[in-house]
């Protein structure tokens, strides 16, 4: 899926707004605590995070996880529906 070529709207209320995004870019996952601690106080972590796993952000941190974190988490629900189509077979 293509990136959108504006920002969200939700993004105008992100806690991230204005704040250094090197932040959110961190070398290693021990490094991403700074970028969580304000993706946990933000009103959009939620779309945020959708948005991220949608449109398959490589890098950094978005509505409050890392890349290996968003890969689990699609995984996760890659797992849940095959189980709900199974169990509807």
């Amino acid at each position: 899926m293509t990136p959108p070529t504006s920002a969200p709207a939700w993004a105008a209320t992100a806690a991230c707004r204005g704040l250094d995004p090197t932040i959110f870019y961190p070398a290693t996952e021990e490094e991403a605590e700074d970028a969580k601690a304000v993706c946990e106080q933000c009103p959009v972590q939620e779309p945020c995070l959708e948005h991220a796993i949608e449109y398959r952000e490589h890098n950094g941190v978005w509505g409050g996880a890392t890349e290996k974190e968003r890969q689990r988490i699609i995984r996760r629900r890659r797992r849940q529906r095959s189980l709900a189509r199974a169990a509807a077979s």
